[in-house]
């Protein structure tokens, strides 16, 4: 759970999200240089050295360099402070949207993984601490379907959601249904594993029956292709019983 009362990099975020200051340009070096240090050693080695001396392959679970710098120039481009993750996984997807958020002069992320604790033995979390960026990473160690919801209840906004979580198709169709009403209007939904018929074929409802548009998709490729969707400006205004086949 993110805790504001740990070390500098939390009371940035405080002071950027809610007062509109933003750090020194000196302070926006060294963090993305820190950051940047983290990715290219992970990224060059392939692999996350534990505490206790076992090495743990990040590949093919996490995102690839390319969707990476895919991912941190959305956030950029958008200008977001406020974002979302479903499966941190070994971390690389979340050291991305924390450069980005720095770029732009901090904010939140939110990740949501109930498997970071074993399936993953915490290699997400180390990264995060290693590059500094912990303080500004809310973790949340339950399942998407869960957490959501209650963010939702709870009246919770976001700017930009990553999606790398569960793909069959029932699990990324609730994520996609429940982000996008957590997102703000004509906020970003990227989405990782569009090659896979059940992501496509969830994504295709939303355009098809609610008003998103694609806004990029990747080069076709077997392990990682990825969508971004932008959600609709206008309200839900649809019928009771409107329905076009997707």
């Amino acid at each position: 759970m993110f805790d504001s009362s740990r070390g500098s990099t939390s009371r940035v975020c405080r002071a950027s999200t809610e007062k509109g200051h933003f750090p020194s340009s000196g302070e926006h070096v060294t963090g993305v240089h820190r950051v940047r240090h983290v990715i290219e050693r992970v990224l060059r080695k392939g692999i996350v050295a534990r505490g206790d001396g076992s090495l743990h392959v990040v590949s093919p679970v996490a995102v690839t360099a390319q969707e990476g710098e895919a991912l941190r120039a959305w956030i950029v481009r958008e200008r977001a402070t406020r974002t979302v993750e479903v499966g941190l996984g070994y971390g690389l997807s979340a050291l991305h949207v924390c450069e980005g958020l720095i770029m732009n002069g901090g904010g939140r992320h939110v990740v949501i993984d109930p498997h970071q604790a074993t399936r993953f033995i915490n290699c997400g979390l180390q990264l995060l601490e290693e590059a500094g960026v912990r303080e500004l990473v809310e973790h949340h160690a339950e399942v998407s379907q869960t957490a959501l919801p209650r963010f939702l209840a709870e009246g919770r906004t976001f700017d930009l959601a990553f999606v790398d979580g569960n793909h069959r198709f029932d699990d990324v169709f609730l994520d996609v249904a429940y982000l996008g009403r957590l997102l703000r209007p004509r906020g970003i939904l990227f989405l990782d594993d569009y090659q896979l018929p059940a992501v496509a074929r969830a994504v295709s409802f939303f355009v098809r029956n609610v008003g998103w548009t694609v806004e990029e998709v990747s080069p076709a490729d077997d392990k990682h292709q990825w969508a971004v969707l932008r959600t609709s400006s206008e309200p839900d205004t649809r019928p009771y019983d409107h329905y076009v086949d997707f």
